[in-house]
């Protein structure tokens, strides 16, 4: 079931795959949820760290700025997350798949609800954008992750919108790649890792 405090901060859904993954956390009283919600928040934008809560299985997570360089500290709108998918890469993007922070922002709604969220969505390798999209999902699909605290209760979700294979990439590898990958098996292996996900951004290894 969708989190109400966070749709209005989702892209509608047109075409291809949707697809939301949750974990949920009743804190002690609402000052713990607070305290917990600030925690959840720092994960949330700790990118490069977000492979050890998904798993040693798991594809790997890089923030990059526009020239190619890796950055560290908290994910900013106008950088790039480089993902190593397991498996063969994308020829497109260098052997890896890539997506553009389009937005970072916390909402604060009252003294009891607050939503955190990060917006990304398929982009071009960011020193080669003449090669087109570098990634297995074409560029109308975003995956928008959210926490939020509705007073004690605390939820993290990862909502896929508008998921569509990239197989007109120019690159015939690329393109069965690209559509195996985006098959609705390869997105159920998906959804595990984005399980492993929600639980550890709300501290949780169950």
């Amino acid at each position: 079931m969708s989190d109400s405090l966070a749709i209005p901060f989702v892209p509608a859904q047109h075409q291809g795959e949707a697809t939301e993954t949750a974990a949920h956390h009743v804190s002690a009283g609402e000052d713990a949820a607070r305290t917990e919600f600030t925690a959840a928040v720092v994960r949330l934008k700790a990118v490069n760290g977000w492979k050890d809560l998904c798993g040693r299985f798991s594809s790997g997570f890089q923030l990059i700025d526009l020239h190619g360089n890796a950055v560290e500290g908290p994910a900013q709108a106008g950088l790039y997350i480089r993902i190593d998918i397991p498996g063969p890469g994308s020829t497109t993007g260098q052997g890896y798949d890539w997506v553009l922070i389009e937005k970072v922002e916390d909402v604060v709604l009252n003294d009891h609800q607050e939503i955190s969220y990060m917006r990304s969505r398929p982009t071009q390798h960011p020193l080669h954008k003449t090669e087109g999209v570098a990634h297995f999902l074409n560029e109308d699909a975003t995956s928008t992750f959210v926490i939020t605290r509705n007073y004690d209760q605390l939820t993290a979700t990862v909502y896929g919108r508008n998921e569509v294979p990239n197989t007109h990439t120019g690159h015939v590898v690329d393109d069965v790649r690209n559509a195996i990958i985006g098959a609705s098996g390869a997105i159920g292996v998906s959804k595990l890792q984005w399980s492993a996900w929600a639980k550890g951004m709300l501290g949780r290894q169950d």
